[in-house]
C-alpha cells in the first residue's frame, strides 16, 4: 500500500500517515484554541476511590474503598467521611460517545484552585473524619510509584494528588477516553447523587478541555465526535495506551466558540440532542444526527 508520511511538526515530532485521500483532512490541522489536560491523577485507586454505602445525618457519608480496582494490596476499608471533598468521578471506560456515567466516588484532598494539598491543619479542623481515613494509609501513600508524586507528597503533604486545577472542577467540561482506539466523546458537568448535587471529577484514563458554558462544551464535544476530526486524529495517534492524549490536540485547529457564529452554534444544539438521545437510550435516532455534525464539521474546516 502506498501511503504518505510527514512529521506533524515540520522537522520533529509525531508522524502523520495519509491513504490516498485522507489529504482533504489538511485544513483541520492547526492551532487549537484550547488547551487539553489530562483527567486527575487519583492513585492508589483503592485510597481515594470511594463506594457510598450510606448517607447519614450532617452531611456525614459511610463509605467503603475500592482495593479490587487497582494494581496495590490495600486492605479494605469502611469508613464515615465528611461530604465535603467527594465527587462523581467519570473513567475513560464510563464514557460513551454523547454521555457519560460516573460509577465511582473520587476523594479529591487536593485543592483545585491552587493544585495544592489541603494543609494538614485545615483538613483535620474542617474535615477530621476524612483526615482519620486518609492517615490510615499514610505509609501507602507516602510510597506511590510515581517518584514525582512521590516526592511532591513529601514536600506538602502525604495525601497530595496530581494533575489537579481549576480546569478539573469546571461546571463543564469535554472528556473523551485515553488509551482507546478511536475518538469517543462526552460532556460532563454536574449530577444528582446520594450527597447532593456535586462536580464530575474526570480522572486519571480519561482527557479534558474545560469549557465556560454548555455551548461551548456541546461545540467542543461534536467537534471532536465528528468524523473528520476522528479520521484526522488517527492518521497521526495509534490506537493503544497513547491514544487520545492530550498532546494530540495541538495539531486540531479549533477555533474559539462564537455563539453568534451559525456553525458554531449548529454544532452545540447538535451535541445537546444527542445527548439527550444517548440520555433517553433512543439511539435508533441518532445517525442522522451525527451526520449532520460530520455536514457541519466540514463546514466548520472548509473539507471538500
Amino acid at each position: 500500500t502506498r501511503l504518505l508520511a510527514q512529521p506533524m511538526d515540520g522537522t520533529t515530532g509525531s508522524w502523520q500517515t495519509l491513504s490516498p485521500g485522507q489529504d482533504r483532512l489538511a485544513p483541520i490541522k492547526g492551532k487549537n484554541a484550547y488547551e487539553a489536560r489530562r483527567g486527575a491523577s487519583v492513585e492508589p485507586y483503592g485510597v481515594f476511590w470511594l463506594d457510598v454505602q450510606d448517607v447519614l445525618s450532617e452531611g456525614i457519608l459511610l463509605v467503603h474503598n475500592m482495593p479490587e480496582l487497582g494494581k496495590r494490596s490495600i486492605p479494605p476499608t469502611s469508613a464515615r467521611i465528611e461530604k465535603d471533598l467527594l465527587h462523581p468521578g467519570v473513567r475513560g471506560s464510563d464514557i460513551e460517545r454523547w454521555g457519560c456515567k460516573p460509577v465511582i466516588h473520587v476523594l479529591l484532598a487536593q485543592n483545585p484552585k491552587t493544585s495544592s494539598p489541603y494543609p494538614a491543619d485545615m483538613m483535620r479542623q474542617r474535615w477530621p473524619l476524612t483526615n482519620s481515613y486518609l492517615t490510615q494509609f499514610k505509609d501507602i501513600l507516602l510510597s506511590r510509584g510515581s517518584k514525582t508524586v512521590r516526592q511532591f507528597a513529601e514536600r506538602t503533604e502525604f495525601y497530595a494528588m496530581f494533575g489537579i486545577g481549576p480546569y478539573t472542577v469546571a461546571n463543564y467540561k469535554v472528556v473523551w477516553k485515553r488509551m482507546a482506539s478511536d475518538l469517543v466523546a462526552a460532556v460532563a458537568s454536574q449530577v444528582k447523587t446520594p450527597y447532593g448535587y456535586r462536580t464530575i471529577i474526570p480522572t486519571d484514563t480519561t482527557s479534558l478541555i474545560a469549557a465556560e458554558d454548555e455551548a461551548e462544551a456541546h461545540y467542543l464535544c461534536a467537534i471532536l465526535n465528528s468524523t473528520p476530526v476522528r479520521e484526522f486524529i488517527k492518521t497521526y495517534s495509534s490506537a493503544g495506551r497513547g491514544y487520545g492524549s492530550p498532546s494530540v490536540m495541538k495539531h486540531v485547529g479549533i477555533r474559539k466558540f462564537d455563539p453568534n457564529h451559525p456553525v458554531h452554534a449548529g454544532l452545540a444544539v447538535l451535541s445537546r440532542q444527542l445527548h439527550d438521545l444517548r440520555q433517553k437510550d433512543r439511539l435508533i435516532e441518532m445517525p442522522p444526527l451525527e451526520k449532520q455534525v460530520e455536514t457541519l464539521a466540514n463546514q466548520l474546516f472548509g473539507l471538500s
